[in-house]
């Protein structure tokens, strides 16, 4: 079904009421952000920017990033599986930023203890986990 873009432009009530919608919903999903008066603390927080309507994409620049998306992937991957790099490289920031700091000793807790998940969404009964 088409969306009439143009009339809800046009309603400034009905926007506004989106965008206190929208604002309500990323505080609940914890799209946050520090704010600039208070950036150590995670007691002072607002929402993050986003849009509330679909942004216009090039064909051609959708089509680079497709390009490079295998390849972004396994750098992605690459630097998650390098510790000392990781460590290294979030070494400021886990020193200013206690939720990095929090997520990198969970990282660091399961290098220690070994990766054991299950290999498969249907399989994850307590018998049949299969440990990797």
């Amino acid at each position: 079904m088409a969306t009439n873009w143009g009339s809800l432009l046009q309603d400034e009530q009905q926007l506004e009421e989106l965008a206190r919608q929208a604002v309500d919903r990323a505080l609940a999903e914890g799209v946050l952000l520090r704010t600039s008066q208070e950036p150590t603390s995670s007691e002072v927080v607002s929402y993050a920017p986003f849009t509330l309507f679909p942004s216009l994409v090039p064909s051609a620049l959708l089509e680079q990033a497709y390009a490079v998306q295998m390849d972004f992937n396994l750098l992605v991957d690459a630097v998650s599986q390098n510790a000392a790099f990781l460590e290294q490289t979030l070494s400021s920031t886990i020193k200013q930023d206690d939720f990095t700091a929090r997520l990198f000793d969970i990282h660091k807790q399961v290098l220690k203890e070994g990766i054991a998940q299950c290999c498969g969404a249907t399989d994850c009964s307590r018998e049949g986990k299969k440990h990797i």
